[in-house]
């Protein structure tokens, strides 16, 4: 009966799976569907204000050749020297990417052109055949000629996609006749540049902006500018299908559509694989009326993985929730049939348990008590073999100062000497870290102890080549803090980096102050921590010099923490160590 009972329940929890998860399955794609719209929706809003700053940059310079005609028809002096008279025009707008100026005069004079060094002799490249019979034509006076993107394949704009403006200047007093024409040759790539480069669309989406043939104006690729929108993808990628996207920019870009779709591609960005992108495109039209087929389009570009991978993530886990309910449910209901059998085991595994936990707390309780005797035997023994120890090594010193320097006793001496002062300088770090005396603290200037400490230890240890460098901080409030401990904290942290530069080296002290806390940094260009005590180096009795006491960071650490502190460490293999003290203002 329980084994046809449990059959019946997993077989019923394999169904009501089966159907969460084919809901779960819809609603990801209906709500993929929804952020794919919106993000395209956001895409288009941002590729309509690129189109507008376009179109915007073409109205000023369509406003200003009309100003320019109305000042130049009002000083008809200025047509026998056009180039002095255009300078201060082209240096008003050459910041709008004009390249250079132009002055054709009468109805059928030749154009001159001039450039902020002067005028451009010879042939500059641009045919301005179709600029000048716009612009004389007395019926179109009114408005001012732009034309499509073209090429020079000579002169001093090769290589330069490039658009010609121009506008008839009126004659005088009713004069039927132009006075003549002043034309704008325009840097179309740095226009395209100027208001595409670096908008972004989601995480990674970029722009992008072809002209009425299809060339780049503008890609976040720079080798792509220029080149065909089309031919340079093939050329990058031949194994891939470019239909849809040949398809998408012949048929609705370039037609002057507005809309959103997506396409195939082999990149974006840094990642090469071959994805599917969303694409939200509209057109620009610099000639405005008079040139209905003059359409820069331009277009925003991500990743469908942008959205659709966030909706996935979140679909993914709001089923998980569901799985996890349901299992908890069935599972739930699988420990009410065997509850006083599952209550009994969980029970007993809980007595275990708590069992094992009193026996850890007596265990460290015991270790406590330990440490705590040790420490006092350690300090009694410090009180007690401190002063004959230096007696020792007073008598020592006084024996050796009678005997010759190359006396053998002598050497012995200094030994009995060196060692007297490593076993008490022993005795004070056991006798600091087991009976540590409280702080006195009080507010200072951190940078005067830091700085003192510094200059202090600097002295002792040029014998090592070792430099010390001191920067303090500006700006720091008083720090409460007792000089005297934090001025032990930094030689001890400044003796263990001399220790690690045998060689010589730099020791870098430096005082800031950041989020409320004074900060003191100590680095080295030691060997760095070895990886395998770098977990441990605040412990007590944790050492890797032969004859440390392991002690300094320990006692360093209790400092710092009775000053509601914070220590931590940087270090790096061959490379250093910093340790940084955070002291609370």
């Amino acid at each position: 009966m329980t084994r046809k009972f449990l059959a019946a329940a997993v077989a019923l929890f394999i169904i009501l799976t089966s159907v969460v998860a084919f809901m779960g399955w819809r609603a990801k794609n209906e709500i993929e569907q929804v952020a794919t719209d919106q993000f395209n929706g956001q895409q288009l809003l941002l590729a309509q204000k690129i189109a507008d700053d376009i179109d915007e940059h073409f109205a000023f310079l369509k406003t200003s050749l009309h100003s320019l005609a109305d000042i130049w028809r009002q000083s008809p002096a200025d047509s026998a020297q056009p180039s002095a008279a255009l300078a201060p025009f082209f240096q008003m707008l050459k910041h709008w990417k004009v390249l250079a100026m132009g002055f054709a005069s009468g109805d059928a004079g030749p154009a001159q052109w001039f450039d902020g060094r002067g005028a451009l002799a010879g042939d500059v490249g641009i045919d301005p055949t179709l600029a000048l019979a716009f612009a004389r034509d007395p019926a179109r006076a009114a408005s001012a000629f732009t034309g499509r993107v073209t090429v020079p394949d000579t002169g001093p704009f090769v290589g330069k996609r490039v658009v010609v403006m121009a506008v008839g200047v009126p004659g005088q007093d009713g004069d039927p006749a132009m006075a003549g024409t002043i034309l704008l040759v325009l840097d179309a790539m740095a226009v395209a540049r100027e208001y595409a480069q670096g908008v972004r669309s989601g995480a990674t989406g970029y722009a992008w902006v072809v002209d009425d043939q299809g060339f780049f104006l503008d890609h976040y690729e720079d080798r792509f500018v220029g080149q065909h929108s089309i031919e340079t993808r093939r050329e990058r990628n031949p194994s891939l299908d470019w239909s849809r996207i040949e398809s998408l920019l012949r048929d609705r870009i370039l037609t002057g559509q507005t809309g959103t779709d997506w396409y195939m591609s082999g990149w974006h960005r840094g990642v090469i694989s071959e994805m599917k992108k969303l694409a939200a495109f509209c057109p620009a039209r610099p000639s405005g009326a008079d040139d209905p087929g003059n359409i820069w389009g331009v277009c925003l570009a991500a990743p469908v993985t942008e959205v659709q991978g966030l909706i996935g993530r979140l679909v993914v886990r709001e089923w998980l929730l569901v799985v996890l309910f349901e299992a908890v449910v069935f599972f739930g209901f699988l420990v009410a049939m065997y509850f006083s059998m599952r209550f009994s085991r969980m029970l007993g595994t809980e007595v275990e348990r708590k069992k094992e936990e009193l026996v850890k707390a007596q265990e460290k309780l015991i270790r406590s008590e330990r440490f705590a005797a040790i420490g006092q035997a350690a300090a009694h023994i410090s009180h007690e073999i401190k002063n004959p120890l230096m007696l020792m090594a007073g008598f020592a010193r006084q024996v050796r100062k009678r005997l010759p320097e190359n006396d053998k006793d002598a050497e012995k001496l200094k030994i009995i000497e060196q060692e007297a002062g490593r076993l008490e300088t022993l005795l004070g770090e056991v006798r600091d870290f087991s009976r540590p005396a409280p702080p006195h603290i009080d507010f200072g200037d951190i940078n005067t102890t830091v700085e003192e400490t510094a200059k202090m230890m600097a002295e002792g240890l040029k014998a090592r080549q070792v430099t010390v460098r001191m920067e303090a901080g500006q700006g720091i409030p008083s720090v409460p803090h007792d000089p005297n401990r934090v001025r032990q904290v930094l030689i001890n942290l400044m003796k263990n980096a001399a220790e690690a530069m045998p060689n010589g080296g730099e020791i870098r002290v430096t005082t800031d102050f950041a989020d409320g806390f004074a900060v003191l940094r100590v680095s080295d260009t030691g060997g760095g921590i070895p990886t395998d005590v770098a977990g441990r180096i605040f412990e007590p009795f944790c050492t890797t010099k032969e004859s440390g006491t392991g002690l300094g960071l320990a006692v360093c650490q209790r400092i710092v923490e009775d000053h509601k502190g914070e220590i931590a460490y940087a270090s790096s293999p061959g490379k250093g160590t910093t340790f940084t003290v955070k002291l609370p203002v």
